[in-house]
């Protein structure tokens, strides 16, 4: 079976690393590609002998006056995976300030984070139709290129979906569907002989053991989420992001998010775990 990948999003915030990722996994890949060659760009790809094609699309190319209506053409003939890939704006100011490169949409009368917010409402009725939202934000190209990596395995079939841990003060995660905030539970990091510990530990597990609050927050927690997981396959959904925080993302978060993950799994759902601020003081 033919494989499409559009790959789009706000300039900087890593359409280059993720087509390299794509051209290393064998897709033949298509950069800036004008639309007046679009069509037939597709029905070669559709008769030729290739099975994987990866097209990026964004606002570069003045040919591409609509890059919306772009993609919905790539949708109808294909049924592409859509990767929309973001970042905040201070990320992307900062990017751009490392690179000393100039935003497509930068002109003289037109500064950079005129050019970032102006790409970013061009872009939203893409991002609305997108099968998969990366916010890059706080990423290396290796998590972006891991994350990609596991929403392609998925492409095939089924919801994926992703139970994250967090800290709230190292930032919330932006691309997640659901925000659970665990900071009202107990916190054995008070707990001079747990709090070098961290959430996957048994002794921090046992701790939490002791409050029936934990027990019931969990519960309540997978209840709702396997419900919303349930309808958004029912509706074509290919992943869902559940983001869950405490203060540090050490203890609570990521107790909290390996249980759920465990539950998930055996109602037969595809689970990735991450825990993203498991190693930071």
């Amino acid at each position: 079976m033919k494989r499409v990948v559009v790959v789009t999003g706000l300039s900087g915030a890593g359409k280059t690393t993720a087509m390299g990722f794509l051209e290393d996994l064998g897709y033949f890949c298509v950069d800036n590609v004008p639309g007046s060659i679009l069509e037939e760009l597709l029905k070669l790809f559709m008769s030729s002998d290739l099975e994987k094609m990866a097209i990026a699309v964004d606002v570069r190319s003045e040919h591409f006056s609509d890059p919306v209506e772009a993609i919905e053409k790539i949708k109808k003939k294909t049924n592409a995976l859509i990767v929309f890939l973001e970042a905040s704006k201070e990320e992307l100011l900062r990017r751009y300030a490392l690179t000393r490169r100039r935003h497509p949409l930068q002109r003289n009368d037109v500064g950079l984070e005129e050019a970032i917010e102006k790409e970013r409402q061009i872009l939203l009725p893409i991002k609305e139709m997108a099968d998969f939202v990366i916010d890059t934000t706080k990423m290396t190209s290796h998590q972006l290129r891991e994350i990609l990596g596991q929403s392609l395995m998925n492409q095939s079939g089924g919801i994926s979906v992703r139970i994250l841990s967090f800290g709230f003060k190292h930032g919330i995660p932006m691309d997640a569907d659901f925000i659970f905030d665990a900071r009202f539970l107990p916190n054995p990091h008070y707990v001079p002989e747990l709090s070098h510990k961290t959430g996957l530990d048994r002794e921090v597990e046992e701790y939490f053991k002791k409050y029936s609050l934990v027990d019931e927050f969990v519960y309540k927690i997978f209840e709702v989420v396997n419900v919303a997981v349930k309808e958004y396959q029912r509706s074509g959904r290919r992943i869902v992001t559940v983001g869950i925080g405490c203060t540090g993302g050490r203890h609570r978060s990521v107790y909290i998010a390996h249980k759920i993950a465990e539950m998930l799994k055996k109602e037969g759902f595809s689970v990735v775990e991450k825990h993203r601020d498991l190693e930071k003081v």
